[in-house]
């Protein structure tokens, strides 16, 4: 059978429409596990109870409201007038908001399906964004369509695409950003080996500014891309300057004009999010001093208190070296019912979400990340994917006293993927991967094949399908995984 699918692939990934082929059935893979029982359950979870209502609000007035206590039951049960006119103190930038305010709009604030539509949507439209980023990589359809299949099947891409809150959101954006990246870098890298050295401006750059710009509108955590992505602009032309034998100071002027653009084209992609906020008299701080900029300055200074200073006990708080090793996976919902529609075939089930990756996945792509730090590996495209881990992990050391949480990881798993696709490339094409003595093509079916069956071990966890206790205990076999 293996030898069959081999030789079928092997056909495939030459046939001539093959990257075009592979973009739209890994994109509709990966959509179909982003929809399937979307709307299941038809409450809200975990931090939809903040994020779905926010969003409403925000819809009617530019704002958000003022929630009072067991608001949910209303809300769930489609009458979601029950907000206060007062304006409400959040602690993230609207933009995130306002796309998840965009499946209200279109399907109406009484439909579960709603609240997760745009989320889903953005969470697939990530399948192919990572397969066009790993072509560039690369330089195959082969691994990129492997990349593409990696993303669409792991359970962190899979479970916060699934739910209304703005980590998925936030990943696709960076993503974006990153994409813009290659760009820019690329097209830097060889004015300097072309010969023209001048100060340039680039489109990519300012592309890649709002990008992030739009990252950090739904979490401050864009910004750690921002920052590391201008950095590796500058050392990497400085490293292509100082092999064309050219003077290293005009990095200098080059990386001064850089971040200068990036700062002010992502800055005013940042304000333009707050616009709603501006224009409502109720908002919350809005007059809280002489004129609205300075009131902005102020909400954001009190809103930098508190992320720096969270550090509120939660069963399920993980610090970022214990989402390396998957210690504490976030449960999102869990529910045991009897006698129930709930439970379709069977008598008594449970339904839990839970944000479990892909334990294939994720490891290999943790190894596949520490392997060319470790040995200095010195290729351009993995310094890239290093920068990208670096910018969605490295920042959480230094708070390891605060609440976060394992689903905060979702950031690291692009990175990851495209980490694990250069490691197999570069092993596949030295002929040795898993100690098998099979051919190289077979090889990576079963590593995929493996893949694809821990992703439907795990499915009815992520998705939130009926399954018997036994069966959900096996999945969440380890006990720090309850």
């Amino acid at each position: 059978m293996v030898s069959a699918l081999t030789g079928w692939l092997r056909k495939a990934v030459t046939a001539r429409y093959f990257p075009h082929i592979s973009l739209l059935a890994i994109t509709l893979l990966g959509g179909v596990i982003r929809f399937l029982n979307l709307a299941n359950p038809p409450v809200l979870v975990f931090d939809e109870t903040y994020y779905v209502k926010d969003a409403y609000t925000l819809g009617q007035f530019g704002s958000e409201r003022v929630w009072p206590e067991n608001a949910n039951l209303d809300f769930e049960s489609g009458n979601p007038d029950v907000y206060e006119d007062i304006g409400s103190y959040v602690v993230h930038p609207a933009f995130g908001k306002w796309l998840i305010w965009l499946g209200i709009n279109l399907f109406g604030v009484d439909s579960s399906f709603s609240w997760r539509f745009t989320t889903a949507l953005i969470g697939t439209l990530t399948v192919p964004l990572l397969m066009l980023i790993a072509r560039e990589l690369t330089k195959s359809a082969k691994f990129s369509a492997v990349a593409g299949f990696l993303i669409a099947i792991e359970g962190h891409s899979v479970v916060l695409s699934r739910t209304a809150i703005l980590d998925g959101l936030l990943t696709f954006f960076s993503l974006v950003g990153f994409w813009f990246l290659i760009r820019a870098d690329r097209a830097q890298r060889l004015r300097v080996f072309s010969g023209k050295i001048g100060i340039s401006i680039s489109p990519w750059l300012i592309a890649m500014g709002i990008a992030l710009g739009l990252a950090s509108s739904i979490k401050w955590s864009g910004l750690y891309f921002l920052a590391a992505f201008g950095l590796f602009t500058f050392f990497s032309d400085w490293q292509a300057r100082t092999r064309s034998g050219f003077a290293r100071a005009g990095a200098i002027y080059q990386g001064f004009v850089n971040a200068m653009l990036l700062l002010a084209v992502s800055l005013a992609t940042y304000l333009t999010t707050w616009s709603g906020w501006i224009g409502d008299e109720k908002a919350w701080g809005r007059n809280a001093e002489d004129n609205w900029w300075l009131s902005l300055l102020s909400y954001h200074q009190q809103i930098l208190n508190f992320h720096t200073g969270l550090d509120k006990d939660h069963p399920y708080q993980a610090n970022a070296f214990q989402w390396l090793i998957n210690l504490r996976p976030t449960a999102f919902y869990f529910e045991e019912f009897s006698g129930s529609e709930r439970c379709g075939p069977f008598s008594e089930c449970v339904v839990a979400i839970t944000a479990m990756p892909n334990l294939l996945i994720w490891f290999g792509g943790l190894a596949a990340t520490i392997w060319p730090i470790r040995n200095r590996l010195t290729s351009h495209p993995a310094k890239l994917v290093i920068t990208g881990f670096i910018a969605a992990w490295l920042p959480w050391v230094f708070f390891l006293e605060r609440t976060a949480f394992q689903f905060y990881a979702v950031l690291i798993t692009p990175f990851f993927v495209l980490a694990l696709t250069l490691a197999l490339q570069h092993y596949l094409n030295r002929g040795y991967l898993l100690g098998l003595s099979v051919s190289r093509e077979k090889k990576l079916v079963l590593f995929l094949a493996a893949a694809f069956l821990i992703a439907l071990f795990y499915l009815s966890l992520w998705t939130g399908l009926p399954v018997p206790y036994e069966f959900w205990r096996v999945q969440l076999l380890l006990p720090f995984w309850i």
